[in-house]
């Protein structure tokens, strides 16, 4: 039987696989929320503000210290910030009073979720080996001094968890 074997990251990307695991804790909390026929309202609210106080802060800090380091033009690079795009067009829909469809909800953890799986399993790995470890220490310590200030993001409504009887 084949193990999974844990992804490896540099431990000057580690903050940024922290945001990783918090994003798709995101998607998991959006998803019960739909299975749990919670008001698409709710999680409107939840979206915005997850986006605005955790997913966007980290894809500056990835845009800015990581794929920067790569060619304008290069397919990776590319793909990731089409990706970021997407999902910051998909947030702007879903904000507070907008009627979010359960639709649009699934769509938008659809897209977060593989765009983190590309990014672990194809994105960082290629940076990892392309980035000189100068850059990757620079990178990393821009990242612990960024995220030892940063404020957790805690939402009081958690819709996601099943009321008991």
């Amino acid at each position: 039987m084949d193990k999974k074997v844990p992804i490896k990251r540099s431990k000057n990307l580690i903050w940024l696989s922290r945001d990783h695991h918090d994003a798709l804790l995101i998607v998991w909390k959006i998803r019960q929320g739909i299975r749990l026929a919670v008001s698409n309202m709710r999680m409107e609210n939840f979206v915005a503000n997850a986006f605005q106080k955790e997913l966007e802060p980290h894809f500056v800090e990835e845009e800015g210290l990581l794929f920067a380091k790569l060619a304008a033009d290069h397919e990776l690079r590319l793909r990731a910030e089409e990706e970021h795009a997407g999902i910051r067009k998909m947030a702007a829909v879903l904000q507070p009073g907008t009627e979010a469809t359960v639709a649009a909800l699934e769509a938008f953890c659809n897209l977060l979720e593989a765009h983190i799986r590309f990014e672990v399993r194809v994105l960082f790995p290629y940076i990892e080996q392309e980035i000189s470890p100068e850059e990757l220490d620079l990178a990393g310590n821009r990242l612990e001094a960024e995220h030892l200030i940063k404020e957790p993001f805690v939402w009081k409504d958690e819709f996601w968890v099943k009321k008991k009887a």
